[in-house]
């Protein structure tokens, strides 16, 4: 094995894993110069088949033991590495000097047949896709699922759907309902054990009774009636065995007489609900209900069905009078029928019938259901091995470049590449961001992300056809100016695999994007600030002048100490008066400047320049170093091992600003102004022409001094 190389990125040095040779080096390349050592496979632009493969633990992230798992497995089938990054899988690629790989390459050599491929040399993704829809929607696919369809005979097939009805079902690969061994072996357990308890209940010929069929068949519905009543007969005698015990509870008695006093009579539901739930006769101290005296006729039809049906068998003889003690001997009589009741099995099936049930038992269904698993499932190896080869192409695809996206990130330097973990380009205040990544939740990446000191722009990317498609990505601005970046921006994005979609600026997080924004940024606050105490003394200037002018008015025509002329001369002599205060100061002002050394204004102007601009230089400057772009995927999910600065010359490799094609003609002449004088437009004003004069005059006159006191110093004393 040759030595690793490692190449220097930016200030990092990363494994150079150019081939399959350096992949192989990742065994023995301690972590710590791994770039990444986790990353979610929810950021990844790659096959999802793949990604899953290689998160054996399913947890939605990859960690270096588990790309190291994939190299080896990878490496052990694969004796020639020479197509890595290919789809198309050479059968002759496939090491055959171990079972696992013999077993590998008979599959591919199967799927083909199957394909009735006239290359039987080479397999492809697309192929081993298709076999396996195929095998997923035939008879026998692996899955121990077997719906009706697949079935031929008309009488299994419904026996199946029998068991589905009854025990419950199951989808298979096909989306088919179907049912497992498990439905198919249950269905007959319970079938075998209602049958067996239906016996236990059955009388046997030459008998009119037994144990559990004490009356025979009259039995059944005699016992039904006991049942409807055992609970009311029972609370009659646990009422009259507390009224014997204690005489006070008499007052209940008398309380159930004060509700029945109270019941609306001409109400026959309140007074049917309350019938239901007061106990079937008076309870006296002897424990007797007299079955021909007072009953409750909520239940007087019930008791006499009771009395023929059920105490006559019982007690051998008809009576009127029922006690605790013949209360107990019928129930024990009836002890056995209602544990057999009890023990009852295979209530799913019992619908069915026994004749039913019996004759499924002793048909061939089970057997002919049983075989048609087992052939289903002898597939299930030979499925097993097409994931294999499925798992072989798609590794010898991708993991070369998994590798380039986790151990070292070489992609993502290379302006004709693509990491894994880009979304695409955004397009937006004509320039492009090629750095981007997707976003789960805009708040927890904010949290993280401004520590990377990049400006980050969040967009919300949708599609135009449905608005329901869509995801958030962060982008960063790494050259240049803000500009017209703003929320609410719009622009488009262009995915990995070429398509456009709708982008909408949602959040934007601030940092210098260049030194030169950097040495702005103070003259702009300085400006808006200057420009806001401009307004407020313009405001308070135009409300004291309307007041005094509104004052001034208000005073003409009135005769206060004086005429109506009287009156104007006053504000004819104010206005004189703050004519000549202006002048005067104007004279004060020019006079000040005069003697005023024209360096030494240069030298202040220079001096407060530099005090301003050389601390924002030294502050953008170090701001600018700061930026790091693994902080921005770690607020992703991603655990980065090293720092990724982003340096100036990287700037400009992620944010790129449009050019014009080679070999262009510019017609430089602005032409709106033609279609402008359509409407028109004239470029002289004499408005224009005023505001120039205005702006200019003192500044030609502000060079003319200066010129003057460099040339011809003297001059200045006129």
């Amino acid at each position: 094995m040759t030595k690793m190389v490692f190449k220097n990125y930016n200030g990092n040095y990363q494994l150079s894993i150019q081939n399959a040779e350096d992949l192989e080096k990742i065994q023995t390349l301690d972590e710590n110069c791994w770039v990444a050592t986790s990353i979610p496979i929810d950021n990844l632009n790659c096959d999802a088949l793949f990604t899953g493969y290689v998160d054996t633990d399913h947890n939605g992230r990859i960690r270096t033991d588990e790309l190291k798992e994939a190299q080896r497995w990878l490496f052990h089938l694969l004796k020639n590495r020479e197509d890595m990054g290919n789809d198309v899988l050479k059968l002759s690629n496939i090491d055959t000097t171990h079972p696992e790989g013999q077993k590998l390459h008979s599959a591919a050599k199967l799927i083909l047949h199957n394909l009735n491929s006239s290359n039987t040399e080479e397999i492809t993704l697309h192929q081993l896709q298709n076999i396996q829809k195929i095998m997923a929607n035939g008879i026998n696919n692996g899955d121990g699922i077997i719906p009706p369809e697949a079935i031929d005979d008309h009488e299994a097939a419904q026996f199946l759907k029998v068991i589905i009805e009854t025990m419950g079902s199951v989808i298979d690969a096909s989306d088919k309902v179907g049912i497992t061994k498990n439905h198919l072996d249950e269905f007959f357990q319970e079938a075998e054990a209602y049958l067996k308890w239906e016996v236990e209940g059955e009388i046997p010929q030459g008998k009119e009774t037994t144990e559990i069929m004490p009356w025979g068949k009259a039995t059944t519905d005699a016992y039904q009636i006991f049942i409807a009543l055992k609970e009311k007969v029972e609370e009659y005698f646990r009422e009259c065995s507390l009224l014997a015990f204690d005489p006070q509870a008499a007052e209940k008695i008398k309380l159930r007489q004060e509700e029945i006093n109270k019941l609306n009579s001409t109400n026959n539901v309140d007074i049917e609900s309350w019938l239901k739930t007061a106990p079937l006769a008076l309870p006296g101290t002897d424990g007797i209900l007299n079955l021909e005296g007072k009953i409750n006729p909520a239940y007087k039809n019930c008791l006499s069905e009771l009395k023929e049906k059920v105490l006559k068998p019982a007690l051998g003889k008809s009576i009127n009078q029922l006690n605790q003690n013949k209360w107990n001997k019928v129930k024990a009589i009836l002890l056995p029928h209602l544990k057999w009741l009890e023990n009852k099995q295979g209530a799913r099936v019992e619908k069915l019938g026994s004749n039913k049930l019996k004759s499924f038992i002793d048909g061939p269904y089970k057997k002919q259901l049983s075989q048609f698993m087992t052939e289903d499932k002898a597939v299930a190896e030979e499925l097993a091995q097409i994931h294999n080869v499925e798992k072989l192409i798609i590794y010898q695809k991708w993991l070369l470049e998994l590798a380039n996206n986790l151990v070292s990130f070489s992609p993502i330097y290379d302006p004709d590449t693509h990491s894994l973990f880009e979304m695409g380009t955004l397009i937006i205040d004509g320039r492009a961001l090629t750095f981007t990544i997707k976003v789960n939740d805009r708040q927890k990446h904010k949290i993280i992300a401004k520590n990377s000191y990049i400006y980050l722009l969040y967009v919300e990317i949708s599609r135009r056809q449905d608005k329901e498609n869509k995801f958030e990505i962060a982008a960063a601005v790494t050259t240049g100016e803000a500009g017209g970046l703003r929320i609410g921006k719009r622009g488009i994005f262009l995915t990995i695999d070429g398509q456009e979609w709708d982008a909408e600026v949602t959040d934007i997080i601030v940092n210098p994007i260049s030194l030169w924004e950097s040495i702005k940024a103070p003259f702009q606050q300085l400006a808006i600030f200057i420009e806001k105490q401009i307004d407020k003394f313009n405001k308070s200037q135009y409300t004291a002048l309307e007041s005094g002018l509104g004052k001034g008015l208000s005073n003409i025509g009135k005769p206060a100490g004086g005429n109506s002329s009287t009156a104007m001369r006053d504000l004819l002599l104010g206005g004189g008066i703050a004519v000549a205060a202006l002048g005067s100061a104007f004279a004060y002002i020019t006079k000040a400047l005069s003697q005023v050394k024209i360096i030494h204004v240069i030298a202040t102007i220079l001096g407060i320049t530099a005090i301003i601009i050389i601390p924002s230089i030294i502050m953008g400057f170090l701001r600018l170093r700061r930026r790091n772009m693994s902080v921005v995927l770690e607020a992703s999910g991603w655990a980065i091992n090293t720092p990724m600065r982003l340096t100036v010359k990287l700037g400009r490799i992620f944010t790129r600003k449009a050019f014009f094609p080679k070999d262009v003609y510019k017609i430089r002449k602005d032409i709106i102004e033609g279609f402008a004088r359509k409407v028109g437009y004239r470029s002289f004003s004499f408005r224009r022409v005023l505001i120039i004069l205005l702006i200019s005059i003192p500044l030609l006159w502000l060079v003319i001094r200066i010129i003057i006191h460099i040339l011809y110093r003297p001059l200045l004393l006129y």
